[in-house]
């Protein structure tokens, strides 16, 4: 999940930074999420996929 976010992040020319504070997330954990050292909260999910513009199901692995 984490590369995804940081695939469509990175698409889409947004810094993690700005990506943290769109999703209200410190933007040190989101670094820990974008490289798979932290599980994520489902609230939090749907916080990022909110401030990427697209359903939170594309951002995870199947």
């Amino acid at each position: 999940m984490g590369r995804r976010i940081r695939e469509t992040r990175n698409s889409q020319q947004i810094s993690q930074e700005t990506l943290a504070d769109m999703a209200g997330v410190d933007r040190s954990h989101m670094g820990f999420i974008e490289r798979g050292k932290r599980d994520i909260r489902v609230s939090t999910l749907f916080k990022i996929a909110r401030a990427l513009k697209m359903p939170p199901g594309n951002l995870l692995d199947f």
